[in-house]
């Protein structure tokens, strides 16, 4: 009986400390197998890191590849990566593109502004025909009324311009006196007179080149008439019996084309030339022709 005891006894012991063995066993076995799986998350792991690194190293190489093929394109503008709206670009464009409009049109008024002739002298020559307030003048008689001028000019200025000048102007003119003799040739004479004029002008060119060398002209202006001298007539007439000096309004229209000039002048006299005679103001049409430096 003591020995079936002990027996029991005996194989309970070995029993337990095999089970005891089997679940130690059985542990390392689980904790190798973790271990083993962690090791291989572990190495799984180190090769992403590696594979992420070359990646990012290709990247840094690919970036520092295209720094530098650019790098002369970018200088050193610190606004070069920056992102700017489709809007500000179009709109940074316009304003661009008006500066340079701008700045071309400036350029053009400039370039006109310095070749503009400003300045030009000038000669010319030319016919009138005279005759005195009231008179009418017959077809008949305008050959004896003939004279000439010829004189020169300095003109200054833009489209608007100044003009001043001397001429020197010989003027005909038919007097007649009543009561004397028996026929009209006995009371009418013609007498010549002579001056020396400078007429003074304020125009527009209505028209002109570029340059403003080819122009179409209007101007007004007045003159200074002093003269100089009288011709041999019926009725005596001598320097001092004209008035010393009297004053005549013009008008102006002519035509530039080039150096040459063509101009109409009328002459509208304010006083008498004849001293203590009324109706002696001078009506006078001119024709000039000429050229201009």
């Amino acid at each position: 009986m003591k020995n079936s005891a002990k027996l029991c006894l005996l194989l309970a012991g070995v029993c337990s400390a095999s089970l005891t063995y089997g679940q130690r066993y059985n542990n390392y076995d689980d904790r190798n197998d973790r271990n083993d799986r962690n090791s291989r998350r572990d190495e799984r792991q180190r090769e992403e890191d590696i594979d992420d690194r070359r990646e990012f190293n290709r990247r840094s190489d690919e970036n520092r590849r295209y720094d530098n093929r650019y790098e002369d394109r970018r200088g050193n503008d610190r606004n070069y990566d920056r992102t700017f709206d489709e809007r500000d670009l179009s709109k940074a464009y316009d304003e661009g593109y008006e500066d340079g409009q701008r700045s071309v049109a400036i350029e053009e008024r400039r370039e006109r502004r310095e070749n503009y002739k400003h300045f030009t002298f000038g000669i010319y020559a030319g016919a009138n025909s005279t005759r005195f307030a009231g008179e009418t003048v017959q077809d008949n008689q305008l050959a004896g009324r003939l004279g000439y001028q010829a004189g020169f000019f300095v003109r200054g200025g833009g489209r608007i311009y100044g003009q001043i000048g001397a001429e020197y102007m010989t003027s005909s003119s038919d007097f007649y006196r009543a009561g004397d003799g028996a026929t009209i040739k006995d009371i009418t004479s013609n007498v010549d007179q002579k001056y020396i004029q400078v007429p003074a002008y304020i125009g527009v060119k209505l028209a002109q080149s570029e340059r403003g060398v080819s122009a179409i002209r209007l101007a007004v202006g007045a003159e200074y008439a002093a003269p100089l001298g009288v011709n041999n007539n019926a009725f005596n007439f001598q320097s001092g019996d004209f008035r010393a000096a009297t004053v005549n309004g013009l008008v102006n229209l002519g035509f530039d084309a080039g150096p040459l000039l063509v101009g109409f002048v009328y002459h509208y006299g304010f006083a008498d030339v004849i001293a203590n005679t009324s109706n002696t103001q001078r009506r006078i049409l001119s024709v000039n022709v000429g050229v201009k430096f």
